[in-house]
């Protein structure tokens, strides 16, 4: 952003970098413990409130400890969302550079407001689709990014380069500074890009045919020259050496997590009501959290949420299903179709910090993916996972299954099946009544936290990097 001084540390990110602000940390940064740096080129950090910002964030709280200094070159556009909270998450060993985009550019670009709040969007939300736009906002800002890139990556004397992608459009950002200062190069593919399901639709238009065969030919010329690639499942990761056998001793797979840190400690769950009749019973509550769009759609838990109301004579106040997040009117139609809009709750995005709290009020956890998505999995599994809340996983991939081995009550679902859906409701429904109470939270499994996964990042980092 156009007033940050290069180089400055989160913690001063948004602040008036005046002179001693900026010195006093990036002394810091540099003096309290003996770190390699390296230039983490990612468009989405923080501040920005974005699904795709949280990993970096996570991996990056981290990596200080393990040895490892992220340099972030990061592109947060004017409009976009923020949760300064994220800022004040991250040690002061972590430098965010805002200087991937243009400032020439975006003064081109002209003002533009952000969505308005309150207002739901009349077209479904649009998820990651790789073969039906070749660009991004980012592509226009590429040789401003690798020219910043390089100086920055020289600057700060960074040992190895890694691009969390996407967008995909930073990974010739991340060649250039490879080629420019020969240093190894870590590609991060949070989705998988030539193999994106999305690619195995038989009505796919024949225009996204032929981009699908363009983003083959791009992503094998990028993985040759990159010297490893960070994949985000053991399903993507075992597709891709099947994809490139020749270059599967590059490849490995770290996992999304979660960070406890980042979330304002959750209250004590309140006692059951008393068993007096005046007592109003809480109701059963699911939450959903996320945004609807057409790979999350809801049609077969909206059907059973249905089914289950009319099998039990459930009334509004007995059962809620809570959606945090963004959705469009098709949603809101869909419940309006099932009469399910007073057993409804619409709640806004929150801030990260707030996720823990929001989740620790539900009685069970929903996580819904449509059944083409084989090789992903929600990453709002791993907020669940921190919670210790019952989960119910609507979705085919059945790596999910090891992220649920942790509570018996936790539950997977092939989409679609709502026989079995209906069946998980029910029986937490019956639980609800017994006890009146919210379940007890089970301890985060340590295996799925961001500190694990900083371990294996550094691994890798260990891997491409010269030994001292």
């Amino acid at each position: 952003m156009e007033g940050q001084q290069p180089g400055a540390s989160a913690s001063c990110w948004n602040a008036s970098m005046d002179a001693t602000c900026w010195a006093s940390r990036r002394i810091q940064g540099i003096t309290s413990a003996p770190v390699r740096p390296f230039l983490l080129i990612s468009p989405g950090f923080a501040p920005q409130a974005a699904v795709g910002v949280y990993r970096w964030v996570k991996i990056a709280r981290h990596l200080p400890r393990l040895g490892w200094r992220p340099i972030v070159l990061a592109a947060t556009f004017p409009e976009d969302p923020r949760d300064p909270a994220l800022l004040d998450a991250l040690p002061p060993e972590v430098e965010i550079v805002e200087d991937y985009l243009s400032p020439r550019l975006l003064a081109l670009r002209g003002h533009r407001e952000p969505p308005a709040s309150g207002t739901l969007p009349e077209r479904q939300l649009g998820g990651h689709r790789p073969f039906r736009h070749l660009g991004d906002r980012c592509v226009p800002h590429a040789l401003h990014a690798s020219t910043a890139a390089v100086e920055l990556a020289r600057r700060v004397g960074a040992e190895a380069v890694v691009v969390n992608a996407g967008p995909f459009s930073a990974i010739p950002v991340g060649l250039r500074v490879k080629e420019a200062l020969g240093l190894p190069l870590v590609l991060d593919f949070r989705d998988p890009w030539s193999l994106h399901e999305s690619g195995d639709d038989p009505t796919l238009p024949l225009a996204d045919r032929a981009r699908r065969a363009v983003v083959a030919r791009l992503e094998r010329r990028y993985l040759r020259r990159a010297d490893h690639l960070v994949l985000n499942t053991r399903r993507t990761f075992d597709a891709y050496r099947a994809r490139y056998p020749d270059l599967g001793d590059r490849f490995s797979f770290v996992r999304n997590c979660f960070d406890l840190d980042l979330y304002t400690p959750a209250p004590t769950a309140p006692p059951p009501p008393p068993d007096a009749p005046s007592a109003p019973a809480r109701p059963l509550t699911l939450v959903h959290l996320g945004a609807l769009r057409p790979d999350t759609a809801i049609d077969d838990l909206a059907t059973a949420l249905r089914r289950l109301i009319d099998t039990e004579r459930l009334a509004p106040g007995e059962i809620v299903l809570r959606q945090i997040g963004r959705m469009s009117t098709v949603e809101r139609d869909l419940f309006d179709s099932l009469g399910l809009s007073p057993f409804v709750e619409i709640v806004p995005p929150i801030p990260q910090g707030d996720v823990l709290t929001a989740l620790r009020s539900a009685h069970l956890l929903v996580a819904k993916i449509t059944a083409q998505i084989t090789l992903r999995m929600n990453s709002k599994l791993y907020d669940y996972l921190a919670s210790g809340m019952p989960i119910l996983s609507i979705a085919a991939n059945p790596e999910v299954d090891e992220l649920l081995t942790h509570r018996p009550d936790h539950a997977r679902v092939q989409p679609g099946d709502i026989d079995g859906i209906t069946r998980v409701l029910a029986d937490h429904l019956a639980r609800h009544r017994a006890t009146r109470a919210l379940p007890e939270p089970a301890p985060a499994p340590e295996e799925h936290s961001a500190a694990a996964a900083a371990k294996r990042m550094a691994a890798i980092l260990e891997r491409v990097t010269p030994a001292r």
